[in-house]
């Protein structure tokens, strides 16, 4: 049987697997599900990360128009970021650097069940859309930054979130950040979607580097998501992404991919996963 759920990560080339600064986690219980990049220029970047894909699959923000808003929903992150560092321990220009902040960008995606209500849900929320179709499994994703979502149904491309195009990576994505003073620009930034869920549907989480690959191809009309679901290992997935960086293909940077497959199962998971960084 296919796992439901694979996760595979690579750092950039020249580092090593401590210096990865991607994060990913889940939950098949809370069926939550989050990917996050950190900033390499930024302090404690690969930290903050792993702080932001954790709370997303524990305890993530609603979704409009019933949301705890993010910067509410950030503040127990950003102090126990903040407590974790030795600041008497820092050289004076590294501790002026990480007072600055470390930068994330976040993307999760939370499926519910047309009569499961998930904690904390708006119930009118939930009633609206069980009239539109009770038990129907649906998907609502969060998106801060460049870290994107693609849904694949009967082998096209259903969707794709916050970006569709390969044109629209830069090398400035907005970005979520452990110092509060830093995410005023922020707010208006944030990007909610939802859509339904079929049975065999394929839900790739990707980084940056991978998700404008996977677009290029889309637009070069190729499938790109039978190339990422035939890697069925994490040996196979370095491989595929060390040689992709040497043809030209993929951005040398750090590199992860979550794949879910098959989600109208997911209600049958014992109980709660998670991965940890590669």
């Amino acid at each position: 049987m296919e796992p439901k759920v694979q996760v595979f990560g690579v750092p950039k080339l020249g580092n090593t697997e401590e210096e990865y600064e991607d994060a990913s986690a889940y939950s098949l219980a809370a069926r939550r599900f989050a990917i996050a990049d950190g900033a390499t220029e930024s302090s404690f970047a690969d930290r903050w990360a792993q702080s932001l894909v954790r709370h997303y699959t524990t305890s993530p923000p609603l979704t409009p128009p019933a949301s705890v808003p993010l910067p509410e929903w950030l503040v127990p992150l950003q102090q126990t970021w903040h407590a974790s560092i030795r600041w008497d321990r820092l050289p004076w220009f590294a501790e002026e650097k990480a007072r600055a902040g470390a930068f994330a960008t976040l993307l999760g995606l939370h499926f519910v069940g047309g009569d499961q209500v998930p904690s904390r849900w708006s119930l009118l929320n939930w009633l609206r859309r069980r009239r539109v179709g009770a038990g129907r499994l649906r998907w609502h994703a969060l998106a801060v930054g460049d870290s994107c979502l693609f849904q694949v149904r009967d082998d096209r491309l259903q969707r794709a979130f916050p970006l569709d195009r390969a044109a629209a990576f830069n090398d400035r994505p907005v970005l979520l950040s452990s110092n509060p003073l830093r995410n005023q620009a922020v707010w208006k930034a944030v990007r909610f979607a939802e859509g339904d869920c079929r049975p065999n549907d394929l839900f790739f989480l990707l980084t940056d580097a991978l998700a404008k690959w996977f677009l290029q191809e889309c637009e070069a009309d190729r499938r790109p998501w039978g190339t990422l679901a035939a890697l069925r290992t994490q040996p196979e997935f370095g491989a595929w992404v060390n040689q992709a960086r040497q043809d030209g293909a993929l951005r040398n940077d750090d590199t992860t991919l979550v794949l879910l497959r098959s989600p109208e199962t997911l209600t049958e998971a014992p109980g709660p996963a998670s991965r940890p960084r590669p």
